[in-house]
């Protein structure tokens, strides 16, 4: 039975049989025995964080995540879990009697939270002991410098606030990148890791689309879900930036499907407004693949991306 622990602010679940099936599914596909405990581990502290998350009322996406896929398993010490619209939250485990987490070099980027979950020894229960808003070094981090967990809803809950102040994309080019925006890899790699895990570029393949020659310098994604509960439609929104002169800036948009869908739902519509809010580029989804939109804008310029399926609806605003 599920415990809140008010007094050490801690939150302590149960681990049921379906969890620890998934994990041993998981473990069965590696056969080096230290990667098998290894994904184990992982995979009961992503369904400890999923089980709190639900319960605090946020939305999940574990398939659209790299501790999903096995291949991604083999080659990474992973352990994320995508909170839709918002990016990835690595689920740390924490074996009994430890007192200091080990934070892989590959999650240290791309995630907006580090939770540290303790399995007890019988891996029957985990609880979750407090939250890194982000990392310094990718070493380790001892127990006591772990946030309160009520810090981690209060964040999450503030992000569509946040949301509404626009993105600088010319500060991309500097390396500052807005919270919850993602590598393109860490958006798509899951659904197709099989074909696209030699390594080829997705930044090439999208660069490809917008001109000759061309180099995507910075090019970042976010999950999108257009769905309603308990039917997800998930997409992935990508902005690509390819600067041309000091002053201008090519930038394109796109849409593409996740979760190993081949289409772009029927009647997604995508648009690109002025600062006005007027619509000077839009495009729906008809049997579509994916959706691109090819612009330029000078420094200083802003303009927004509305993605639209129904009644829903999201709105990015940026500033160049």
């Amino acid at each position: 039975m599920m415990r809140y622990c008010s007094e050490s602010l801690t939150f302590t679940v149960p681990i049921s049989l379906s969890d620890r099936a998934l994990a041993e599914q998981f473990c069965s596909q590696h056969s080096s025995p230290e990667k098998a405990k290894q994904v184990y581990l992982n995979t009961l502290a992503v369904s400890a964080v999923k089980f709190y998350l639900r319960c605090m009322g946020v939305e999940t996406n574990w398939s659209a995540s790299l501790s999903w896929n096995s291949a991604m398993q083999t080659v990474m010490d992973v352990a994320d879990l995508q909170i839709i619209g918002q990016g990835k939250i690595e689920c740390l485990p924490v074996l009994p009697g430890e007192k200091v987490i080990h934070i892989p070099p590959e999650v240290c980027s791309d995630r907006i939270g580090y939770v540290a979950v303790q399995l007890n020894e019988s891996l029957r229960e985990a609880t979750l002991l407090g939250f890194l808003k982000m990392v310094t070094e990718c070493n380790s981090v001892t127990l006591s410098e772990l946030r309160s967990l009520e810090e981690l809803i209060v964040q999450l809950s503030e992000t569509p606030e946040e949301e509404k102040q626009p993105i600088h994309l010319s500060k991309w080019l500097m390396n500052v990148v807005d919270i919850g925006w993602q590598t393109v890899e860490s958006l798509l790699l899951p659904q197709a890791a099989e074909l696209a895990f030699r390594f080829r570029s997705a930044e090439q393949i999208l660069a490809g689309n917008f001109a000759d020659n061309s180099t995507v310098s910075v090019q970042k994604g976010i999950l999108l879900d257009l769905g309603r509960q308990p039917e997800s439609k998930l997409i992935a929104l990508i902005v690509g930036l390819i600067p041309i002169s000091e002053q201008e800036i090519n930038i394109f948009v796109k849409v593409c499907p996740t979760n190993n869908q081949k289409y772009l739902p029927e009647e997604l519509e995508i648009m690109v407004l002025d600062d006005l809010g007027t619509a000077v580029m839009q495009a729906t989804a008809r049997s579509t693949k994916s959706i691109q939109l090819n612009f330029s804008s000078e420094l200083g310029e802003h303009f927004s991306i509305k993605v639209t399926l129904g009644n829903v609806n999201f709105t990015k605003f940026f500033t160049v």
